[in-house]
């Protein structure tokens, strides 16, 4: 059967880059290229937001648009937003959809997750982890791997201080990079820069500047204030990278990860330096695209060899990083979400 429409109830406002993402770039691409129209809701409390959330919720009821598919994206609460929809997916089950791209059942209540997974007709998980467990609760899922956004943000010159970048939210990485990545930094001795964009807590802005203190060799560079919605802005600062490095310690957690990371920094032509957990293993073609990196010491060695390649074999690793992008691009994102949709 053909889509014609989709309602995505996403489960946070636009600052979620899993909601931008999955969710709005993909529906304006769907809308642009394949004439499929969409509503797209957010939860809150903004009247203009509970507004439109009954307009879309009362059309569904009483009104369903022909050929329509109703999307619930990673809804984990038990608040009254996600009651609501628990209620319209009893009223109005057929072509539904769960949309999972972390192991939120690890990080709160399962109860919510595991319904909307059971009574869904679909499924679709942003790594094969993700899709291991939700098969346990619903047969029909597929792999939908989180993409990438079209840009022209791409590697041009290598720095003449090699340059080390990371990009995502500290908080959340701060032990794989404590234990994974940081001690990498001790055992090489020429001078790196490494910049790490996604640190907000003053706490953790004190530790790094305590803990590379005795790393006279590392200049670091924290940028304050990013506008993480400014796409462009975002990339551009990734483009200026000679490696990325994605560390992940080996949970249940990190291996149901998407991997965006690796996709961001590849997608501007950037080598990455990467743990082999989960989707990690995907993407990243050691020698090729990249490295894998197990343990400091790999990352240490990883680092020197790419320091010291030449422009030759430095550049046919950031040309085959960004040709990558075929993989996770938008375009594939959107075909794969309607192939299996329209089944």
């Amino acid at each position: 059967m053909l889509t014609e429409h989709i309602y995505w109830f996403a489960y946070f406002g636009t600052e979620e880059p899993s909601v931008r993402y999955r969710a709005k770039y993909a529906l304006q691409q769907l809308s642009a290229d394949h004439d499929i129209s969409y509503d797209i809701v957010y939860p809150g409390f903004r009247p203009a937001t509970i507004y439109r959330f009954l307009k879309v919720y009362c059309s569904i009821l009483f009104l369903r648009k022909k050929n329509s598919v109703i999307v619930f994206e990673k809804i984990h609460t038990r608040r009254l937003y996600a009651t609501a929809l628990k209620i319209l997916l009893r009223i109005r089950s057929g072509r539904t959809l769960y949309d999972i791209d972390d192991a939120d059942y690890l990080k709160f209540p399962p109860g919510s997750i595991l319904y909307f997974m059971r009574h869904v007709t679909q499924c679709a998980a942003g790594s094969r982890s993700l899709a291991d467990f939700t098969a346990r609760h619903n047969p029909n899922v597929f792999i939908l791997t989180s993409p990438v956004i079209a840009h022209n943000c791409i590697r041009s010159e290598r720095n003449k201080v090699f340059t080390i970048g990371w990009i995502g939210y500290y908080n959340a990485h701060r032990e794989s990079l404590l234990q994974l990545f940081f001690p990498a930094l001790s055992m090489i001795s020429f001078p790196v820069k490494l910049v790490l964009m996604g640190v907000v807590k003053e706490a953790h802005f004190t530790e790094l500047h305590d803990y590379f203190r005795s790393l006279p060799h590392v200049t670091i560079e924290i940028p304050e204030g990013i506008d993480w919605q400014n796409e462009h802005t975002v990339y551009q600062a990734i483009s200026t990278f000679d490696a990325g490095i994605a560390p992940l310690l080996d949970t249940e957690i990190n291996r149901a990860k998407s991997a965006f990371k690796l996709k961001q920094y590849m997608s501007c032509g950037v080598p990455v330096l990467a743990s082999g957990t989960g989707e990690n293993n995907v993407f990243l073609k050691d020698g090729i695209n990249g490295y894998t990196c197990n343990s400091a010491a790999e990352f240490a060695d990883r680092i020197t060899l790419l320091a010291n390649s030449s422009d030759d074999e430095y550049y046919k690793l950031s040309r085959q990083a960004q040709a990558t992008v075929a993989e996770f691009s938008m375009a594939q994102y959107c075909h794969t979400l309607i192939s299996n949709i329209n089944k």
